[in-house]
């Protein structure tokens, strides 16, 4: 987990170096050093595991218009358009091949 934290940070640093306004690249052997600040808004994995639980948990769903959807798909009075349907698919499996 520290991996990732330390992979992310050094990616920001490594981006924040090159589009500073005093950036320039030496051809000489001399090392360019890089301070760099940790915030204190680091969130760990575990954490936002937990949060996108809540989120998800919190969906504003409307549950009444939920039940009358389901209650016309089994009754039959629920209009079901077979092309749209299967154009959605093609173009989900076309993204996903690409």
């Amino acid at each position: 987990m520290d991996n990732i934290t330390n992979n992310i940070l050094n990616n920001l640093n490594k981006n924040r170096l090159q589009s500073s306004k005093g950036y320039t690249s030496h051809s000489s052997s001399t090392p360019i050093v890089i301070k760099s600040e940790v915030s204190s808004k680091v969130i760990k994995i575990n954490e936002t595991k937990n949060l996108v639980s809540e989120l998800a948990s919190s969906a504003p769903i409307d549950n009444s218009k939920v039940n009358e959807i389901k209650a016309a798909i089994s009754s039959g009075n629920y209009p079901v358009d077979l092309d749209k349907i299967s154009d959605a698919l093609m173009q989900a499996y076309i993204e996903m091949k690409s």
